[in-house]
């Protein structure tokens, strides 16, 4: 499991990296959210170890930790089992 820093969409994220899975991680004094999740291959848990290491990760430093909107139902199942919160917006409730 790593993760360094990098810059998306004209800001600052942390990019994780755990066998064959990346996730993109916008942070802030009191916050870390979820925008990006992305592995190349499927159901072998790599989403879940990531997020479980970077939930602990971000809540020991203090922050509150969420996800953005789930782009697909096995995110949004993998959200649900690590109790990790997803932002909803009034188009998605």
């Amino acid at each position: 499991m790593e993760f360094k820093q990098s810059e998306s969409l004209g800001m600052l994220v942390d990019e994780w990296l755990h066998k064959s899975c990346d996730a993109m991680i916008g942070t802030g004094d009191d916050w870390a959210t979820i925008y990006m999740v992305s592995s190349d291959e499927k159901e072998k848990g790599h989403a879940t170890e990531l997020l479980t290491e970077a939930k602990k990760h971000y809540e020991g430093l203090g922050k509150k930790f969420g996800s953005s909107v789930a782009l697909n139902d096995n995110m949004r199942r993998i959200l649900k089992r690590l109790e990790i919160e997803e932002y909803k917006s009034e188009y998605n409730e």
